[in-house]
């Protein structure tokens, strides 16, 4: 279902970071869960959480790279590397604002 394949959005992420020294903050919305998780890359890790209000949150579950967020098991029991296809929708600012997609 996503528009994008996994290695597309790490070359974003990884994009909006190195080049333009941007914390990118991806948002995914999956088909089967309601409510909405967040990859983040920074200098030295990225990371993954859900969102929502104060209580709903997750906090930050932290990987040294993407493939091993990719391939861990998330918050919910998501598995990126598994789950990829329940993705109906990606949100993020900065790729908006860089025109990077």
């Amino acid at each position: 279902m996503s528009k994008y394949t996994f290695e597309e959005i790490k070359r974003l992420l990884l994009n909006c970071r190195k080049e333009h020294k941007w914390e990118a903050e991806l948002r995914l919305i999956f088909v089967d869960k309601p409510d909405e998780y967040m990859i983040i890359v920074y200098d030295n890790h990225c990371s993954f959480q859900r969102c929502g209000k104060q209580g709903e949150q997750s906090g930050e579950y932290k990987y040294a790279t993407l493939e091993e967020l990719y391939r861990a098991q998330q918050v919910d029991g998501i598995i990126l590397e598994r789950d990829w296809g329940k993705i109906v929708d990606m949100e993020c600012m900065e790729f908006e604002l860089l025109g990077l997609w």
